[in-house]
């Protein structure tokens, strides 16, 4: 029997919003936030099994990378509002946002880095 798993997705685009869609069809119990809804309280997150941050994690302004949020989203409230606790994974991680996460108890595994991942991204963005 498959486990339903908690998820939350925090920022990013077409591709977090098309990804919500395809845990929700997994049966999975999804949560957006920052993707151009009413965004609920991340305190919530705690209870995640796993937090998916957008790709790349940092937008230009140097907050979560949320073109399709409301506002602007600094990753130092993001991330202070997070609990430890839930697989945290973001794309394009960059030192900054490490070091951010981790003055939070937090880790970010970067599933940009992942062979898989890079290859499946290179075909379409030749």
């Amino acid at each position: 029997m498959k486990r339903t798993q908690n998820f939350w997705l925090l920022g990013g685009d077409l591709r977090q919003e098309k990804l919500a869609g395809l845990l929700r069809a997994d049966g999975h119990r999804v949560h957006t936030y920052a993707l151009g809804e009413s965004d609920p309280d991340l305190a919530q997150a705690a209870e995640a099994d796993c937090v998916v941050l957008p790709l790349p994690v940092r937008g230009a302004d140097g907050a979560l990378n949320a073109p399709m949020g409301e506002g602007r989203y600094p990753l130092e409230e993001v991330f202070a509002r997070l609990a430890p606790g839930p697989f945290l994974c973001g794309g394009m991680v960059d030192a900054q946002t490490q070091a951010l996460a981790a003055r939070h108890g937090l880790t970010v595994h970067d599933y940009f880095r992942r062979e898989e991942l890079a290859v499946a991204n290179a075909v379409p963005t030749a």
